[in-house]
C-alpha cells in the first residue's frame, strides 16, 4: 500500500479501491519513523457502510520500515445491544515481500493482547467503558465465487473455471435476494450491442458478464461508491478492466451517453422512508420515476432496457415515449417483475424480433 519499487499485488490494488471508495486510506509512508501501530479515523461514508452507532470508525494500520499496511477497521454497532465491529484487511500476499505477512499477523496479536478497556481507548477514547455484548464481523470477501447459473456458464466458457471475485462490505450478498436475475433475460438477447449501461451496478457481476460475452464498452454506475469500487475490482480480476468504466451516479444524473441496452435492478418503490436497506428501496418511487422519465434520452432508437421492479409500473411510467412488457414475474421479498422497455417508435420492430 505504498510508493515502493514493487508492483502492488492484485489484492493490494483492490484494497486500495475499497479504501479510496470510503474516502479513506492508510497514513502516508514515514521512512524516518519507528515501526508501530497507527490509528486513523474514517469519515461518515465509512460509518454508514459499517453501520456505526456513533458515527465513528477507525482504521488500524502498522508501519514497517516506514510503510503503512492496513490491518483492520473497527466500529461500534447494534441497536438494542452494543457490538464491537471489525473488518479484517490482512491480505494473502504483499508486494513488499514474504516476511511482511507474518509481521502483520504478529502486530494484530500485539494490538489485541491489550486489556479490553485499554484497547477501546487506544482505538477511540470515547469508547471507554462501552457496554459491549458481542462482536460483529463485516469483512471483505476476497475469494467468493458467483453462483448465478448464467454467470457460472459464462465463466466456464471463458476461463474453464469460475473465478474468485472480491466482494466489499455494503454490497452484500453476492447473489441478491431475488430468485431471478436480469442477466437471465437480457444477456442472451443482446444483438451486436455497441455500448451497454448497468444502472445501479451493485456487486458488478452484470457489467463483468456483459463485457466478457460481448467485449464491448460497458458503463456501470451506482450511488454507492463502494459498489463502484467492487465493480472495478471484479472487472480487473476478470481481465475486462479496459471494457468496464464505472463511476458514482444517482440514476442518470451523471450519465450523458446513449446505449443499446440498459440493465437496471431498481430499488423497490416503497412508501416507508425508514427502511434500513437503502440499496433495495426507493421511497415513493422517486428514483424509478426519474429514471423512466429520463430513459428516452439515454436509450438508442432500437435499444431496450431490462428493468427489475414491481410488476405494475403504471404509477411511474411517463405519459409517452416508452413501451414495455413484463417478461417474468416472481415472488421474493415482495412481488417482483422483470420488464423490457423500448422506444414507442420502434415498438413494432421490437415485437417482430421476438416472434
Amino acid at each position: 500500500m505504498s510508493a515502493t519499487a514493487s508492483t502492488p499485488t492484485l489484492q493490494e490494488q483492490n484494497l486500495r479501491l475499497f479504501l479510496d471508495a470510503l474516502g479513506a486510506g492508510p497514513p502516508p509512508d514515514s521512512p524516518n519513523r519507528l515501526d508501530a501501530p497507527v490509528v486513523t479515523h474514517l469519515g461518515s461514508l465509512a460509518a454508514s457502510v459499517f453501520g456505526s452507532r456513533d458515527g465513528k470508525v477507525v482504521l488500524v494500520s502498522f508501519r514497517i520500515a516506514g510503510v503503512t499496511y492496513p490491518l483492520s477497521i473497527h466500529y461500534l454497532t447494534g441497536d438494542e445491544e452494543v457490538l464491537f465491529g471489525h473488518s479484517t484487511l490482512l491480505l494473502d500476499s504483499y508486494a513488499g515481500g514474504d516476511e511482511i505477512l507474518p509481521r502483520l499477523r504478529a502486530a494484530v496479536q500485539e494490538v489485541f493482547s491489550r486489556d479490553p478497556d485499554d484497547l477501546l481507548v487506544f482505538l477511540e477514547p470515547t469508547w471507554k467503558d462501552a457496554p459491549l455484548k458481542g462482536q460483529a464481523d463485516c469483512r471483505i470477501l476476497w475469494n467468493l465465487k458467483p453462483t448465478l447459473r448464467i454467470a457460472v456458464d459464462l465463466f466456464l466458457e471463458q476461463f474453464g473455471e469460475v473465478l474468485d471475485l472480491p466482494l466489499f462490505p455494503s454490497v452484500y450478498p453476492y447473489s441478491n435476494p431475488y430468485v431471478e436475475n436480469l442477466l437471465e433475460v437480457g444477456l442472451p438477447e443482446l444483438q451486436d450491442p455497441q455500448r451497454v449501461l448497468v444502472l445501479g451496478t451493485g456487486v458488478g457481476l452484470d457489467a463483468v458478464c456483459i463485457a466478457l460475452k460481448y467485449r464491448v464498452p460497458v458503463d456501470a454506475t451506482d450511488i454507492n461508491p463502494v459498489a463502484v469500487a467492487n465493480t472495478q475490482a471484479a472487472a480487473r480480476c476478470c481481465g475486462v478492466g479496459d471494457h468496464v468504466r464505472a463511476w458514482v451516479s444517482d440514476g442518470f444524473r451523471d450519465v450523458h451517453d446513449t446505449y443499446d441496452a440498459i440493465f437496471f435492478e431498481a430499488p423497490l418503490a416503497t412508501e416507508d422512508a425508514n427502511l434500513s436497506d437503502a440499496n433495495r428501496h426507493d421511497f415513493g418511487g422517486k428514483l424509478l420515476r426519474e429514471v423512466l422519465s429520463d430513459l428516452p434520452a439515454h436509450l438508442n432508437p432500437h435499444g431496450r432496457m431490462y428493468l427489475m421492479s414491481r410488476p405494475d409500473l403504471a404509477t411511474y411510467f411517463p405519459a409517452n415515449g416508452l413501451t414495455s412488457r413484463v417478461r417474468r414475474t416472481f415472488d421474493a421479498k415482495a412481488s417482483v417483475a422483470i420488464h423490457e422497455l423500448w422506444m414507442e417508435a420502434s415498438g413494432a420492430m421490437m415485437e417482430d424480433s421476438h416472434e
